[in-house]
């Protein structure tokens, strides 16, 4: 381009910029676009706007391409330059990509509901003979005991008659004690309050130890459902007797056979002892009142409830007595706001506990004659919630579970009928009055729903989902993993469904709207959540695809910045199970212990029961790291030793060591967190499922298995004997493990660690310190220093816990009061039992001298001489060297005693005790010299070894005392 000016040509706009300032000497230099008119301050913005001036892009011809996009004109040549174009729509493009992709397959549903070929375990015979028959088989010449019913004699109103006349025999016996169900107060935090809130949580530790524990570590007290009782009523009455929307099963109908085996025979009198002693005992009862208690005293050997079962089974009709219940409501929330709806509040059916017997038994049965679907992980015995922990929650709604559903089922799968009728029946004319704050709610049918709370209702309802996963199983599209195809994973309402693509899920969610559409069951789909992860080498991508729908409502979709809570524990699309932090979740349960009102040992027995199993779950499920586990079980130990006054020093074998070596038995989460995975990881590869077995070495971490192996063994064999570790390790030390072999595998002489009958909680702590040698003598203070040692009490010796327990002259007086009290113990058990008990009594002989055993007993010319003694288990055989002294001493004076009382035979025994409680084995055989029952000796044993203890921390009490006055 040619200069105005001198018309030089002119190369580029910063040859021009030059040009100017040099030739024509120019102070400022403009920039216009020829384009678009506008002016640029200088050279580097005019040339950075003309490459974006829209005025300057060249105009494309509109050409018509073959491969046009969606989402604007532009149309390609080829199918790769449309798919690098769709990239630059982002999300907009994948999830146009695969609606296409799911309008595309239409065809693949194509004869998705068509009916399932026979199943391949089909069985070649059925038993001949049916629950009836059996039943008329086995009762037709036999003659029923007195009290008893007949089961083939006897009508369903017979059975009704009778069953109400065994309740009203069982009411009026004035023998069984029925307390009220604890309601706790509401507790106030003032200061003039606290002796109240005291004997409060006191009362209610003793009565319902979980119920305290509820109420500490969750504030939750007996909460009673404020809603008014209409409003409760009206909700019941449309979520019951709803009508039932259920159809048929149609093409789900291809189910498996039952093994009728098990069910076809008679209920047996030990069949229902054993239900009944494996009940609980504080359970509620139901609209009779009869308890556990109440048919155990009525029906000591259980031939009233099996003949009244049978004739039950033979008729295939339940009682109408038995068809009645109360429902209470559970709060699902402690939010006061949720709690104002009534869908917040969880009935829990209270049948008669004679139908609950009735239930287990049957329900025992019919799981062994139908076992559930290999997916179905939910209320079975194996591995549960380990197996299934995937993600998606609360699919199908139990409450509106069709009776027809349940009939049609154990029908087509060939269940016996007697079986088949009594279910059907027991769902017949049933209903349920509501308790509440205001009263009872109406009799309100149960048309549709099982009842929460009745054994068989959980079985029932996982036979029910049978027909869909057995469907999904076969015209499901699963994710294929080692080989094997997962569709779905159920705990008991909670389903997960898994395919390898979007079109996949998008069929399996298709055959689960057919068969909610079939049944009539309904989704909550507010509780449920899905993700779609698109893996590439170079990263994952999280739900770049459009919404899945159940019956045309969406999905909520799980993002990558989410965790979705599955079975108790978080669960992320991209990172899998979050690990736990079991130090956050066990600092506040401890502090809420340490601030609770209880005494030490009850702290220590509700932080064992109630608060370490809040932690262990959630680590043992999510893998936390074992530095965590560490740092939590440091946390425990600090506060334990805080509860009981303990020292810091104080060694770990004291706390982790079993209770029948002399600790406490706190659970390490260290060890015990590991060890439950690799028996669980284990079991899975040992599992009798075949899918199971064959993901197990596909799903499993190799690395994290080596490591838990290697913190659950120590890189040894042996896991499982970590305590016995702790225990010799902490025998091994110098100072705290002195004379710790001693109570090695000692139940007797170690049971005070468990039950404290009989001490004070000083004497229990004082006690702990004695076992562990953490007193706090001038010896322990003074470790590892030198300074004076001598015994403050006595001024003589060095002030060791041996000095002061079993040497001090200071204390000699209360040893021998200690000593007295349990030769008194001694001789009260010897006139209970009919001897002639001499106390103190003088024996002199010119040859051998004077002696004075503590015990003479005399009975039918049969003589007992019993010496004790009381001193400090050093080693195991301090007392027995002690025991054979006594004899030694004393044997020798057998003749004079002879002579002296007339008698045939004399023996002589010792009868040492352990300064900290140990039990010397050959004190049971006095015991049962002079004729204690062996079903007494050991208890009259942990007896005399407490008895033992207490003396020693009476004295270790006076020698505080003395020490702080001094």
């Amino acid at each position: 381009m040619p200069c105005p000016l001198c018309n030089d040509v002119l190369e580029t706009a910063r040859d021009g910029f030059g040009h100017f300032l040099r030739k024509h000497q120019a102070r400022k230099i403009s920039w216009f676009c020829i384009k678009c008119d506008s002016l640029k301050p200088g050279l580097h913005s005019a040339t950075c706007h003309a490459a974006k001036c829209v005025a300057n892009k060249r105009v494309r011809p509109t050409t018509n391409h073959m491969f046009v996009c969606e989402i604007c004109s532009s149309s390609f040549k080829t199918r790769r330059g449309l798919s690098l174009h769709t990239k630059k729509h982002g999300n907009a493009g994948n999830k146009l990509k695969t609606k296409k992709l799911g309008d595309s397959h239409a065809g693949h549903y194509k004869g998705l509901f068509s009916p399932l070929p026979p199943p391949t375990n089909k069985r070649a015979t059925q038993p001949s003979m049916t629950l009836k028959r059996h039943l008329e088989h086995q009762f037709n010449d036999v003659n029923v005991p007195p009290g008893c019913i007949h089961p083939l004699q006897s009508s369903p109103a017979l059975v009704n008659r009778t069953l109400s006349l065994y309740v009203k025999k069982m009411k009026s016996s004035n023998k069984i004690r029925v307390s009220r169900p604890w309601k706790p107060r509401r507790l106030c935090v003032t200061k003039g309050n606290r002796r109240d809130k005291y004997r409060t949580i006191q009362s209610l530790y003793m009565n319902d130890t979980a119920a305290a524990a509820s109420l500490i570590l969750d504030r939750k007290e007996a909460t009673t459902c404020n809603i008014h009782i209409r409003k409760i009523e009206e909700a019941y009455i449309a979520l019951w007797e709803k009508d039932d929307m259920y159809k048929d099963l149609g093409v789900f109908g291809t189910l498996p056979e039952a093994n009728n085996e098990p069910l076809l025979m008679a209920i047996t009198p030990s069949e229902v002892l054993a239900a009944i002693r494996g009940s609980r005992g504080k359970s509620a009862p139901g609209p009779d009142g009869i308890r556990k208690a109440h048919l155990l005293l009525w029906d000591k050997d259980g031939e009233k409830l099996a003949h009244l079962f049978n004739a039950i089974l033979y008729n295939g009709k339940l009682p109408r007595l038995l068809k009645r219940s109360r429902s209470t409501l559970v709060p699902k929330s402690s939010d006061p706001m949720e709690l104002s709806r009534v869908e917040n509040w969880r009935p829990i059916s209270l049948s008669s506990t004679i139908l609950r017997l009735l239930s287990k038994i049957l329900c025992d049965r019919l799981s062994e004659a139908c076992p559930a679907h290999s997916s179905q992980k939910g209320f079975t015995r194996g591995e549960g919630c380990g197996t299934n922990l995937m993600l998606l929650d609360g699919v199908v709604r139990r409450a509106v579970l069709s009776h027809q559903h349940i009939r049609e089922v154990l029908e087509l799968r060939k269940v016996d009928a007697s079986i088949c009728d009594l279910v059907s029946n027991s769902y017949k004319h049933t209903s349920s009055r509501v308790l509440t704050h205001c009263g009872r709610t109406r009799s309100i049918t149960l048309k549709v729903g099982v009842k929460q709370g009745d054994p068989m209702s959980p079985l029932l309802f996982n036979l029910c989902l049978d027909p869909l996963l057995t469907f999904l199983d076969q015209r499901g599209s699963g994710f294929t993993l080692s080989g094997q195809s997962i569709t779905t994973l159920a705990y008991a309402d909670d389903l997960v469904l898994l395919s390898g693509s979007w079109t996949g899920m998008a069929r399996n969610l298709l055959i689960l709207e057919k068969f909610l559409d079939h049944t009539g069951l309904e989704v909550k789909i507010k509780k449920c959540g899905g993700f779609y992860l698109n893996a590439s080498k170079q990263s994952v991508v999280v739900n770049d695809c459009a919404e899945w729908t159940i019956r045309a409502a969406p999905v909520p979709m799980v993002d990558e910045t989410q965790a979705y809570k599955y079975l108790g524990v978080q669960v992320n699309p991209k990172r899998g199970i979050l690990p736990s932090n079991p130090v956050k979740e066990i600092t506040p349960i401890l502090r809420k212990i340490s601030r609770a009102p209880l005494k030490p040992s009850q702290k220590v027995k509700m932080l064992v029961t109630y608060g370490i199993p809040r932690v262990t779950y959630g680590a043992d499920m999510s893998l936390a790291g074992i530095l965590n586990l560490r740092k939590a079980d440091l946390e425990i130990r600090n506060n334990v030793k805080s509860w009981l006054h303990l020292s810091q020093s104080t060694a770990d074998g004291l706390f982790y060591s079993a209770k029948v070596n002399g600790g406490l038995g706190l659970p390490k989460l260290e060890k015990i967190i590991p060890i439950s995975q690799v028996k669980r990881w284990c079991r899975m590869f040992q599992s009798g499922d075949v899918k199971c077995r064959a993901l197990a070495p596909s799903l499993l971490p190799k690395s994290e298995i080596e490591k838990r192996w290697v913190a659950a063994t120590g890189g040894g064999g042996g896991g499982g004997r970590w305590r016995d570790l702790e225990y010799e390790r902490w025998c091994g030390l110098k100072c705290q493990g002195r004379g710790l072999a001693t109570f090695a595998k000692d139940p007797v002489s170690n049971s005070w660690l468990g039950d404290h009958w009989g001490l004070h909680e000083s004497d229990y702590i004082l006690a702990l310190q004695l076992r562990s040698s953490t007193v706090g003598t001038l010896t322990t203070l003074s470790r590892w220093r030198r300074g004076n040692t001598n015994c403050r009490a006595c001024g003589r010796g060095w002030e060791g816990i041996i000095h002061v327990v079993s040497q001090c002259k200071f204390f000699k007086k209360n040893r021998m009061a200690n000593h007295n009290i349990i030769c008194g113990m001694l001789a009260v058990i010897g006139r209970t039992l009919g001897w002639v008990v001499k106390q103190e009594k003088r024996i002199t002989c010119p040859h051998l001298g004077t002696a004075v055993p503590d015990l003479i007993m005399l009975k039918n010319g049969k003589g007992l001489v019993v010496d004790v003694a009381v001193c400090f288990e050093m080693k195991p055989a301090t007392l027995r060297r002690r025991a054979e002294a006594k004899v030694s001493k004393y044997g020798k004076f057998a003749p004079v005693v002879c002579n002296m009382f007339g008698l045939a035979n004399v023996k002589t025994f010792g009868f040492p005790l352990g300064a900290r409680g140990k039990w010397y084995e050959g004190n049971s055989s006095v015991l049962r010299e002079m004729g204690l029952p062996r079903s007494r000796i050991k208890a009259m044993a942990k007896l005399f070894s407490v008895t033992a203890i207490r003396g020693s921390t009476k004295i270790l009490k006076i020698f505080k005392k003395h020490t702080r006055t001094a």
